[in-house]
């Protein structure tokens, strides 16, 4: 299939069968990404695939059919763009990751072997000066053996790495803003956490694998001078710190994507309703309808759409009651969505999105329905009959009654939250089986939200601001985010 969008042709971004991915990263360079693909085409490894990333050039570069081309509209510089090329080549399944600069390519077949074969999970093409006899005098050999060399820093020009090495310490940190120093900071830390001999390594003979323009002094900087130089001077305290600390963390390389999900799970009875929910998409026509524009999943085992701009996603069927088993759901759709940063997990039959929450969200907080009422309430004590249950409604029956319909805030705290009320189920259950539990079990998760939710309540944030008041028609839709019946 050919993609066309604003004349740039885009083709399908397929897996190879060597599990091997090459990504140039290119900026208003077009004669000198022309030159370079000639190459890495005549040097392709068998079932390779290439992608290209145009971090904004202000003519939209070409690519030769079979190279995928994903371009940025605007420019971002070398931080997202190279954590671009990690996000599309592990999207696509690649285990060897090439990550080249656009002013340099392989010269001779089989380029890749040394460095797929090496237990190194991470190398880089390295020159200690240039190849015109120029001294550069910024790094030292620290090792070499037959097959390996090792430097106290490195360049750029291409690096390697094994998938798994990106998947413990993340990609490139955008705490260095547009680049510089940043692809030498993830490989102290694939070197810091333990995975490498070296933190900056090559293999022996890659002058003979790997041409450079730029250690033949033969192109201009993609990055103006004064701009590389403010950068630099900016980055350089930040690297160095990082450095001598022996720095470890983990960055995110995926772009960040927020998210509303809901759940339709029609496959086992409604505990509440004593029979199974009609599996229906127009039972989610209004809250699909409000949420469109923004990236919205639906988790359920019994429909295939809901509507333009949806996402459904097929869930097991599973015996459990459906009010707990959505939150196993939502927690391992999180798990396996890193790529998510702010969450709101709704109802979906009587939840509708008033206005986006996305830029009044602050990181730490976690946003919670609520209902006009307190937890001394007799519908509450009547139908969640376990000891817990029963034990926080009496510790907590002049605090107002959090709702499950609600919830926003960070992947991770949400995350929390999902997995926290997931252990108190099967806990609960557990204590059943044991005979230390009533026979009789609760209808809902309302108690188990408000029991997880208030271990947070320094960071809850409910009431007018996140939605209407409950049942009542839309009291408070003026300044809400969310209508909740």
């Amino acid at each position: 299939m050919e993609v066309v969008i604003n004349g740039i042709k885009y083709a399908p971004l397929n897996r190879g069968a060597s599990g091997i991915g090459i990504a140039i990263t290119t900026h208003n360079r077009h004669a000198v990404l022309s030159r370079a693909l000639d190459h890495q085409l005549k040097h392709l490894p068998a079932g390779a695939l290439v992608v290209v990333i145009d971090d904004g050039s202000s003519k939209p570069v070409a690519v030769p059919d079979g190279v995928k081309l994903i371009r940025c509209d605007m420019s971002r510089g070398i931080v997202a763009s190279k954590n671009e090329c990690l996000e599309a080549l592990i999207d696509a399944g690649c285990e060897h990751l090439f990550l080249w600069d656009d002013d340099a390519w392989p010269i001779a077949g089989g380029w890749e072997q040394p460095y797929i074969d090496s237990p190194e999970p991470h190398l880089a093409y390295q020159f200690q000066d240039f190849a015109t006899g120029k001294k550069l005098n910024d790094i030292a050999v620290l090792y070499r053996d037959d097959n390996h060399v090792a430097y106290t820093g490195q360049r750029g020009v291409m690096l390697y790495y094994h998938r798994s090495a990106i998947e413990k310490v993340g990609g490139f940190d955008s705490v260095y803003e547009r680049g510089m120093y940043e692809h030498s900071d993830l490989a102290m830390r694939i070197h810091n956490v333990g995975l490498t001999s070296w933190a900056f390594a090559d293999v022996v003979g890659s002058d003979k694998l790997i041409y450079s323009l730029d250690e033949n002094e033969a192109v201009e900087r993609s990055v103006p001078k004064p701009d590389r130089e403010a950068q630099v001077k900016r980055n350089v305290t930040i690297h160095n710190k990082r450095r001598d600390d022996g720095y470890t963390g983990y960055a995110e390389y995926r772009q960040k994507q927020n998210v509303v999900i809901t759940t339709l799970l029609t496959s086992q009875p409604d505990p509440q309703r004593g029979t199974k929910m009609t599996a229906s998409p127009e039972l989610l026509d209004k809250w699909a309808s409000s949420v469109k524009g923004n990236h919205a999943v639906v988790l359920t085992d019994s429909i295939s759409s809901v509507r333009v701009g949806v996402s459904t996603v097929t869930v097991p069927d599973v015996k459990m009651n459906v009010y707990f088993r959505r939150w196993l759901h939502i927690w391992q759709h999180l798990r396996d969505h890193p790529e998510y940063h702010f969450v709101w997990c709704t109802d979906g039959t009587d939840v509708e999105m008033l206005r986006e929450p996305w830029t009044e969200m602050e990181q730490g907080k976690i946003y919670v329905g609520s209902e006009p009422k307190t937890y001394a309430d007799a519908w509450a004590k009547r139908n969640h009959p376990e000891a817990i249950y029963q034990s926080f409604l009496a510790d907590h029956q002049h605090n107002v009654m959090l709702n499950a319909g609600l919830l926003g805030g960070s992947r991770a705290d949400v995350m929390a939250i999902a997995h926290g009320i997931v252990r108190l189920y099967y806990q609960i259950e557990s204590l059943r089986f044991w005979g230390k539990e009533t026979a009789v079990a609760a209808i809902g998760d309302m108690i188990a939200f408000g029991i997880v939710a208030r271990r947070y309540s320094e960071r809850l944030v409910t009431g007018p601001r996140v939605h209407t008041v409950f049942k009542s028609e839309g009291i408070g839709k003026e300044c809400a985010w969310w209508r909740h019946k």
